[in-house]
């Protein structure tokens, strides 16, 4: 007796289509289908798969025709996947992670990496510690290219232009590889002459005749970072949706921020104020997609990203205590 198709196995989607009843399509047009599914837009997908969008849009068509279902549809300004695209996707997912692995299959004889790898990371840590991560893992494999998105906002699992994620969120689902990255601290920092033409800070009560640097509340998507008020007691003055400009408000001397060690480690003019009352801890959270788990220039980032982030582990927050998963 056959042994039934493994879920997310090629021959499994060939049972869904014949049970559809149709004929199976090209496996091409599911890749077309992919970069849709990842950008949301016709244009994007076109520059992804370097291709005309008219193309994108002719191959999608063919494809519903041959399936006999709709795949997509149009929700505002981005096209999302209906259902039957939704099970289709995981195949498409399939075929993408085989022509890698073929790709790396010249290259992996030798030191060299190829291929591009996506990385998705949080502004902050993605600015810093990420970037120099991967400026050191593309040194190791000059014909690696990386492309590196940074937000910061609420992670969207059903994102789906990445194989690496750094994010503050953690969550549960069987499409991802999920695992603890690092922590870090949150303290107060302001510039030293900003302190010296200020009323002194001996305590948190002194905090109420002071400027303080934080997000913009009703912006900020990541629950998270909904750490001020509880924290610091105060409200804050000037606010901005980016970290790196809410560090440019503190160095100009406008204030002090709720900042992360790893963005003012390398800054002598920013000095802590009342390190030993408030103080954050935060977790990062590293997120890898299944399909993308084979690959070796995955496996590579994550070693580089590990490898800098326990070098600066002492910097960030001390050593690392056991972390369970």
């Amino acid at each position: 007796m056959r042994k039934p198709a493994r879920p997310g196995s090629c021959a499994h989607g060939r049972a869904i289509l014949h049970t559809w009843g149709v004929a199976e399509p090209r496996a091409d047009d599911l890749l077309y289908l992919l970069a849709l599914a990842r950008t949301g837009r016709l244009v994007q997908a076109g520059h992804l798969l370097g291709v005309e969008h008219t193309t994108v849009a002719r191959r999608i068509t063919a494809l519903e025709t041959a399936v006999g279902r709709r795949l997509v549809h149009r929700t505002g300004n981005r096209w999302l996947l209906t259902d039957d695209g939704e099970q289709l996707l995981a195949h498409a997912e399939t075929i993408e992670s085989t022509m890698h692995q073929v790709a790396e299959f010249e290259v992996s004889r030798s030191s060299s990496l190829g291929g591009t790898v996506r990385v998705a990371a949080t502004d902050g840590i993605g600015g810093t510690v990420v970037t120099q991560a991967l400026v050191d893992l593309q040194r190791s494999h000059p014909q690696l290219e990386i492309e590196l998105t940074t937000a910061t906002r609420r992670f969207d699992v059903t994102y789906k232009d990445y194989d690496v994620a750094v994010t503050l969120q953690r969550f549960q689902s069987r499409r991802f590889l999920v695992r603890h990255l690092t922590d870090y601290l949150m303290e107060l920092y302001a510039t030293r002459s900003y302190l010296s033409t200020h009323p002194p800070i001996n305590d948190a009560g002194d905090l109420a005749a002071h400027t303080f640097v934080w997000y913009v509340e009703s912006l900020l998507e990541v629950p998270e970072l909904d750490i001020f008020e509880e924290n610091v007691g105060t409200h804050p003055n000037l606010r901005s949706s980016n970290i790196f400009a809410q560090l440019g408000f503190v160095l100009a001397g406008g204030g002090i921020g709720l900042l992360p060690r790893f963005l003012v480690m390398d800054r002598p003019e920013l000095v802590p104020v009342l390190p030993d009352e408030i103080s954050v801890r935060r977790t990062l959270w590293l997120v890898v997609r299944q399909e993308s788990l084979n690959l070796a220039r995955v496996h590579a980032t994550l070693d580089h990203l590990d490898a800098r982030l326990a070098d600066l582990q002492d910097r960030l927050i001390g050593p690392m205590p056991d972390h369970p998963g």
